[in-house]
Formats: C-alpha cells, sequence, structure tokens
C-alpha cells in the first residue's frame, strides 16, 4: 500500500474509532475525543444556521422546471445511497417518468467542472473526469442521462436544455438546500446504533438527528440482523413519528470478471476462500457481504473511500492472494469502475454487484407510494409542465 495511502488509511480508522463511541485509553486518545466533543456543537450550529437561511430565502434556494427528488443521509460513511439511487430512477422510468440524475462526483480533480457522464446512449467520462460514483451510476443506470456537478442546479438547467426530462435524482443531496426538491428520502444503515451517533467531528452526524423530521421517507439498509433493525426502527418511530419507515437489505445479484468482462455465477463464492480489496466508505459491509454469499474472507485490504490502489499495489495483492490460496481478489462495483481503465488486471480480480432490496413487498409498496406522492406533489406545484 502507497503511503498516501496508509496515511489515509490510519486517519479513517482513528476517525471511525472515535466516532463509534470506543472510549480512548490512552491520554491523547481522551484528549482528542474532547475536543472534537467540544467543536461538534459549532458545528452542528452551522448546519442549523445555513439551512434556516436558505429556508427564510436569506440566501438564495434556486428551482429547476422540473421534479426534484433527494436521495441522501445523515451521516458520513456509506449508507447504500447508490443502489437506492439506481432503484429510484429504475421504477421512475417504469411509471412513466423521464429521469436524469444529479451528482456532485467526489473524488475528482475539479468538482466544480460540468462534466456529462452518460447521455443515454453511451458512457462519455472517464473516473478521472466525473468521479467513480457517477460512473458506476451511469454503467448500471444505461439509457439514463448522468452529470456530475457540485452545483447541481446549473447541472439540471443544461441537461433540461438538451433532454426531455421531467425528474431529477438528486444524488447525496439532503444537505444540498441550495436546490428547492419536492422530496427528500434519507437512508440509514440498520447496523449503526442511531441513539448513539455522535454529531461531526466527534461523530459521523452531518446535522442534528431532528434533520430527520424534514424528510418523506426514511430507508433502513442493512437490514439482515432482526434485533438491530427492530432497534432502529423503534428509535425512528420514536424520534420521527409521522415519516414513513422501510427496511431493505443489500444482495449480491451477479459477479464479473474484470480482465475480460466474463459474467460469474454469484453463487460461486459459496465455501471459497477469498480476498477482499474495497475503497468505499463502509469496508465491513463488503465484507459481510462476501459472507452472506458463503465465502470465507482470508484476507482484507482497506483502502480509503475513493481511492484509486497503484498497480505496483495491484501486483503485491495478486502476490499475496496466490499466498493465501484463496481463489478471487473480490472488488465493488465502484472499485471496478477505477480498476478496468487502468487495464492488464490479473484473471483473478472479480468484481462483486450489491443491488437493493425490500425486506417485504409491504416494504417496497410503500416506498413507491411515497415516491409517486412526491412526484405528483411537484406538478401540483407546477414543477412540471
Amino acid at each position: 500500500m502507497s503511503l498516501k495511502s496508509r496515511i489515509g488509511q490510519a486517519a479513517e480508522e482513528t476517525f471511525s474509532g472515535i466516532a463509534d463511541g470506543r472510549e480512548s485509553t490512552g491520554p491523547l486518545g481522551r484528549a482528542l475525543q474532547t475536543t472534537l466533543g467540544a467543536v461538534a456543537p459549532v458545528y452542528g450550529a452551522a448546519a442549523w444556521t445555513n439551512r434556516l437561511l436558505h429556508e427564510a430565502g436569506v440566501m438564495k434556494r434556486r428551482r429547476l422546471p422540473a421534479v426534484v427528488l433527494s436521495v441522501g443521509n445523515i451521516t458520513m460513511g456509506g449508507t447504500g445511497k447508490t443502489p437506492f439511487c439506481i432503484w429510484l430512477t429504475r421504477f421512475l422510468s417504469e411509471s412513466g417518468r423521464v429521469p436524469a440524475l444529479l451528482t456532485r462526483g467526489y473524488g475528482r480533480d475539479d468538482e466544480e467542472r460540468l462534466v456529462l457522464v452518460h447521455d443515454g446512449k453511451r458512457l462519455r467520462a472517464t473516473v478521472a473526469q466525473a468521479g467513480d460514483e457517477p460512473v458506476l451510476l451511469a454503467r448500471r443506470l444505461e439509457t439514463v442521462p448522468v452529470a456530475a456537478c457540485s452545483d447541481r442546479y446549473r447541472a439540471g438547467q443544461a441537461m433540461l436544455k438538451r433532454f426531455g426530462i421531467d425528474t431529477f435524482v438528486l444524488d447525496d443531496g439532503f444537505q444540498h438546500v441550495a436546490l428547492d426538491r419536492q422530496g427528500d428520502f434519507v437512508l440509514l444503515d440498520a447496523t449503526k446504533p442511531l441513539d448513539s451517533l455522535r454529531l461531526f467531528p466527534r461523530g459521523t452526524l452531518r446535522e442534528p438527528s431532528g434533520a430527520l423530521e424534514r424528510a418523506h421517507l426514511l430507508v433502513l439498509t442493512r437490514c439482515d440482523d432482526r434485533a438491530e433493525t427492530a432497534r432502529a426502527v423503534r428509535f425512528l418511530k420514536s424520534r420521527c413519528p409521522g415519516v414513513p419507515v422501510v427496511r431493505t437489505r443489500m444482495e449480491t445479484t451477479a459477479m464479473v470478471r474484470l480482465r475480460d468482462g466474463a459474467a460469474m455465477d454469484a453463487g460461486s463464492l459459496e465455501g471459497g476462500d477469498v480476498f477482499v480489496a474495497s475503497g468505499v466508505g463502509n469496508p465491513d459491509s463488503v465484507r459481510r457481504a462476501v459472507e452472506r454469499a458463503g465465502g470465507r474472507v482470508v484476507r482484507e485490504i482497506r483502502l480509503p473511500d475513493h481511492a484509486l490502489p497503484t498497480k505496483k499495489e495491484i501486483a503485491g495483492w495478486e502476490r499475496a492472494r496466490r499466498k493465501t490460496g484463496a481463489g478471487h481478489i473480490l472488488v465493488t462495483d465502484k472499485d471496478a469502475v477505477k480498476l478496468r481503465e487502468m487495464g492488464g488486471l490479473p484473471n483473478s480480480f472479480v468484481s462483486m454487484r450489491i443491488s437493493l432490496r425490500f425486506t417485504s413487498p409491504r416494504d417496497e409498496a410503500v416506498a413507491k407510494k411515497v415516491v409517486m406522492s412526491r412526484v405528483r406533489a411537484g406538478a401540483l406545484r407546477g414543477y412540471l409542465k
């Protein structure tokens, strides 16, 4: 692992320990926790003030002449936004809408640059130009226009001039209060105790948990453990009694060999040893996905979110895989879009496609009902022609 990756990984592990609420035993660790705890209320006040100024009209909140549905979260780290964005966009298309997806494009050189990632017919940007998540979304959605820009209003205007769009899906938009929206769908990881989360930088909360009351739909992800899920549902229903809550899980739906794009049986992990390498916001979820598929993780590499491994690192992983006897080096779809552009990968590299599934038909029906109610609300307010 490169020095930059090692530093990033160490920083993430340190912050993760603090954010998860584990008490430090050393004096330096306790001092750091105390310092970050003192800063957290300032961060929370700044987030609250920013939203209040936009809602009061002091700071301009811009509107696009289309329905805007935001998919976001209230915590840092991965909660499953990408799989939910894919589900939501496909559902809108199936329901007769003409959607497009707006995203920031984290990890690229210039996030202010407007990049058309997909025009509905073909991919038009690289990971370096657009970011890994926009390229992944474009590849998975295939026929839906995708644009990346930190100014989602400017991106939306450009898309409306070129395409006959009537609905935008705003990726990671819950805190992007500068753009008006008609629906806020907020994702929360059921494996994280919601009642013990703290504000950044002491914890992972982007804003106080009271912000959840503004949501139109709360989506619990990774609902594999009944006790964890029940606890999360109880918390949300007591904290936000008027907001619908639905439960989802992540399933491995496909596996692809990166070198030649050959499809593999999603059940081929069963009983096998697996070498895992990932650069995502929630690496624990990758390990759990492998274990749910019946694989045994014998070695694990965790890179910082959005990190791109070097060819030297990849060669080192392949040597390590051979020593462990693992059949594959398994990466996520998000990592795969970066690795494909590098080329020259060993045959052992395999990507695992994770898709969102609702835990019951009732949960999916509730989600669809809320989505369409927000679309109709946008139409009634004149956001549709």
